[in-house]
């Protein structure tokens, strides 16, 4: 121990010496902080986005949780370390993620990973944005050490706060960004969507408003290579299950807020309601009039089951009701049976309910409008588009765990989606073209090797399970492949709009039938070479037919088109660079789910059909991405000048606020075209302050400080 201080000691004076004068010192507040009047446009990046600076605050959370015996991390972050800081009288705007690009032998030379909770500590580092989330990558190259400025009783106590701070009738409420990064507790919730995966759930008020639980913590997660084993003993609680409080770390994500609990105690959980699992039908496929036995396991933890019943709707029917029957040699499985339906290709959904000794109670699944469990009755063989169809916009199969026999023609193999880095080699099948009509063809078990040998147009008959992939419908653990016949001709793409697909959110209907089926765009424009914009370039972008911005991955396919994601590529004759502006006459591929969005994925250049690259653009110097420059000079007296560049067409805004919020000028507001751009700010009525600036066109928002010293 007395080995470890002597270490802090040096990083304190080394630190301190290293960085002093190296960077500017500001403040938690400096990085995070946005006037209402600019959260409003949208979730624009750090004022401070790309400096590099200093910053102190109180430690949230260590990096590891011992770094003398015990080096696994706390807050998971891939192969980096990790810590949260949050500025010590802070209220708003007080909160920052930190961390380490790697572990490398650099970045041990920081000592980051000796700093411990509740010490004041001055980090430098770079600003950046991570999608929605604003970070500090702690400089390694040159290595610069933390200095250790203070040791604090104890770290700050958690805001209190609601989930109606963060959402109101079924509305994200932008102007809780201000939390972010910081440790905050919502009390008397309710959880729902129990992922017993990774451990995660819901969080509900019981108004319709709802929080996630993230499972960033080793102490809070199911998956294996970050949960820390022989320190946890945690599970999800069952959907249902009144939380007393949850506290941790706030995260801002596109799709809403997000909980990280860090330490064991900060999700305080004192009656669950009865636990219901393993729900499975006697049967994978029903016939016309086969009655259909539901079994699952009921148990309650702290008292005892006083009820169960089983609810059914026969083609969207009234509701019919059925008890269930605990068994007499296993108390735990409960049954009944849902009488035989007498129409072809009907659809039976259900969902089970159990009530315990408390007055508690849960369903399985918790959401009884988009999860509900269903089959198809049908005198019939059955077909992928059987096995894919998910009428409720959950996206799950009524055939999941369920082992079935499909017949299609493969329509990619491992030569056409050869997958990139960690993702993996894809293989598809489909039997029309139709909705519903495709699938993609798994690798586990021991017929993996045959599926990887399949080749496109082969006739094909599998054997295997249905599972949910990452949110993408599979049959998977193959147990029979048979090749029918080779050299068949593939279904043609339904053409769809852009707009049939667009940006919709997993298990959207109008989207997810389409999941896994070759599909086309007919005279598309690239309306946005990136689509994550800035320097997360995941070699995605956005096409339109003029009917709404849709994805297309080209990283996946086996092609000689990129959008720079690897620079690598414009000085190879063999890749086509794509600029926004480009067009093509047709654009086919397999749709995929990945990350939260549908894509539709290119698989060799036969599916480019007609490109026309910007040759305007291209010779122009059109820029390739969205930008707002620092202002120069800055400091500056009494004018500076804002430099811009836009890739496309559009109306622009360009105004200054002062430090409140408030609007000082309106620099630009016209239609421009693609280009870059200066503009002249005279302050010479201002007194002197900070103010800010800001960008917003096409929906692409962006803001920065500037000084004005008088």
């Amino acid at each position: 121990m007395k080995i470890r201080y002597f270490f802090l000691f040096l990083i304190a004076i080394t630190g301190f010496i290293y960085s002093q004068t190296q960077y500017p010192l500001v403040t938690v507040h400096d990085i995070q902080f946005l006037p209402d009047s600019i959260i409003a446009q949208g979730d624009s990046p750090s004022p401070l986005n790309g400096d590099t600076v200093r910053v102190r605050g109180v430690v949230m959370t260590s990096p590891l949780v011992n770094p003398d015996t015990d080096r696994r991390p706390v807050m998971w972050a891939g192969a980096r370390w990790v810590t949260y800081i949050q500025d010590e009288n802070g209220t708003a705007w007080a909160g920052l993620n930190i961390l380490t690009p790697d572990t490398s032998v650099n970045a041990q030379g920081t000592f980051f990973d000796l700093i411990d909770t509740a010490q004041v500590v001055e980090f430098t580092g770079v600003v950046t944005e991570f999608f929605t989330t604003t970070e500090l990558f702690q400089l390694v190259n040159p290595i610069t050490p933390v200095n250790i400025i203070n040791q604090l009783p104890k770290r700050p106590d958690p805001i209190e706060l609601s989930v109606t701070d963060f959402m109101e009738n079924g509305q994200l409420k932008l102007s809780a960004e201000k939390y972010e990064g910081m440790y905050v507790i919502v009390r008397n919730v309710v959880s729902s969507d129990r992922n017993v995966g990774n451990g995660t759930f819901r969080i509900n008020d019981g108004l319709g408003n709802f929080m996630f639980m993230r499972d960033q913590s080793g102490y809070f997660t199911n998956r294996a290579n970050h949960r820390l084993v022989g320190k946890t003993d945690w599970d999800a609680p069952q959907d249902g299950t009144p939380i007393n409080f949850i506290r941790g770390i706030l995260e801002t994500r596109t799709d809403g807020y997000y909980i990280n609990p860090i330490y064991p105690g900060d999700v305080n959980i004192t009656a669950t309601p009865p636990i219901i699992s393993n729900v499975r039908r006697d049967a994978a496929t029903v016939a016309p009039n086969q009655a259909v036995k539901i079994t699952a396991n009921i148990v309650d933890l702290d008292g005892s089951v006083t009820g169960a019943k089983l609810f059914y709707h026969v083609n969207g029917g009234p509701t019919n009701e059925l008890v269930l029957d605990r068994d007499v040699s296993d108390t735990t499985l409960y049954s009944a049976t849902i009488p035989g339906v007498s129409g072809d290709s009907s659809l039976v959904d259900f969902y089970l309910w159990a009530q315990d000794n408390n007055g508690l109670f849960s369903t399985n699944p918790s959401d009884t409008t988009r999860n509900n469990y269903f089959y198809l009755v049908m005198n019939r063989a059955l077909k992928i588009s059987d096995v894919q169809y998910s009428p409720f916009g959950s996206g799950f199969s009524g055939y999941n765990n369920y082992r079935v026999q499909l017949t299609g023609v493969v329509t990619a193999d491992t030569s056409d989606i050869p997958g990139f880095g960690t993702t993996a080699l894809r293989v598809y099948m489909q039997d029309g073209e139709g909705p519903w009509s495709g699938i993609q063809i798994g690798t586990a078990g021991t017929k993996g090797a045959d599926v990887l040998n399949l080749k496109q147009g082969d006739n094909v008959t599998l054997s295997g399970t249905i599972v949910e992939n990452f949110s993408v419908t599979a049959i998977d653990s193959l147990t029979n492949i048979t090749v029918n016949s080779s050299g068949n001709p593939l279904p043609n793409p339904v053409i769809l709009s852009t707009s049939d697909i667009a940006t919709k959110s997993n298990g959207t209907v109008d989207a997810e039938k389409w999941e896994s089926v070759l599909i086309g765009y007919k005279n598309v424009t690239v309306t946005d070479d990136n689509a994550d914009g800035g320097a997360n370039n995941f070699g995605e972008m956005f096409v339109s037919d003029n009917s709404g911005d849709t994805r297309v991955e080209l990283q996946d396919g086996n092609h000689s088109y990129h959008n720079n994601w690897d620079t690598t590529f414009n000085s190879n004759s063999n890749y086509i660079r794509v600029l926004t502006g480009s067009t093509f006459t047709e654009l086919d591929g397999i749709l995929f789910y990945s990350f939260s969005n549908y894509k539709l994925v290119p698989r060799k250049n036969d599916d480019f059909k007609g490109f026309v690259t910007d040759v305007e653009k291209l010779n122009n110097n059109v820029p390739d991405t969205y930008s707002l420059n620092q202002n120069y000079p800055n400091p500056f007296n009494p004018s500076t000048v804002i430099s811009y560049s836009i890739p496309k067409a559009g109306l622009v805004k360009i105004r200054v606020y002062n430090i409140l919020g408030q609007l000082v000028k309106e620099l630009v507001n016209e239609f421009q075209s693609a280009g870059n751009y200066k503009v002249n700010f005279d302050a010479s009525s201002l007194s002197s302050g900070v103010y800010l600036y800001s960008i917003n066109t096409n929906g692409f928002t962006n803001v920065k400080k500037m000084v004005l010293l008088k």
